[in-house]
């Protein structure tokens, strides 16, 4: 499996590709962390700006390949990476300082760390460890960002890996729903008669403030002025 970053674009690779190989050796030592800001230093760029993605078997008899990813130091960061991870129910571990995390292949959430990081560094670097024992390594710019530090970098090779094409999803048009019918328009002549009004019954009203016969008279004498209105004007 090769990793194609989303939201990202290649840009280039790092030059002396063939002595940057210790910074996959032991991706649990320190040594991760010296290496990272040698490799920011090497593309001259702070190290703020940039985020070292490392991918690689931690053991060579290792079923799944490990995932490392190493950064500056930065709270907010950490905690939208555990937040995001705990809520999917993945592992992910982070060293003491949280200066970097490890995760395996299977349960690496691609698209959402590519779209955390992107949110937050404008370069990434990524190496990886190919089926063959070779690095692939690349140098990739975060389409969130307008402006890119200027790095020093060596071309890309010709050919360069690229993404499998997803196949296109299948789209069932559902059924056309049917019209519902407009209801007729009812023609109501002018000279028509003004509708009945319906008598109330003499009833008392019940409720917690009683009101006197007076009060309760006038009460359904407008109501009764208010339904013939209604009737004679609608």
């Amino acid at each position: 499996m090769t990793l194609q970053p989303r939201f990202f674009s290649p840009i280039g690779t790092l030059r002396h590709v063939d002595r940057l190989g210790f910074l996959t050796q032991d991706v649990r030592a320190a040594g991760t962390v010296l290496g990272f800001f040698g490799a920011a230093a090497a593309l001259g760029a702070r190290p703020d700006e940039l985020a070292l993605l490392v991918c690689r078997r931690h053991n060579p008899q290792d079923k799944h390949r490990q995932i490392v990813l190493v950064f500056h130091k930065d709270g907010a960061f950490t905690d939208a990476m555990q937040r995001l991870y705990r809520a999917h129910g993945r592992p992910l571990g982070f060293e003491a300082q949280k200066r970097w995390c490890a995760v395996p292949e299977p349960s690496f959430l691609a698209d959402e760390t590519y779209a955390l990081l992107a949110a937050r560094f404008p370069n990434l670097l990524l190496i990886e460890e190919m089926p063959d024992g070779k690095l692939r390594i690349a140098v990739y710019a975060s389409a969130g960002f307008k402006e890119h530090p200027q790095l020093r970098l060596a071309p890309l090779p010709k050919q360069m890996p690229q993404p499998a094409a997803r196949p296109a999803a299948k789209i069932t048009p559902l059924p056309a729903r049917p019209r519902p019918l407009a209801d007729k328009p009812v023609l109501r002549p002018a000279y028509a008669a003004a509708a009945q009004v319906v008598p109330l019954r003499p009833r008392k009203l019940r409720s917690v403030v009683a009101l006197n016969e007076t009060v309760e008279r006038k009460v359904v004498d407008e109501f009764r002025r208010l339904l013939r209105t209604v009737a004679l004007y609608s």
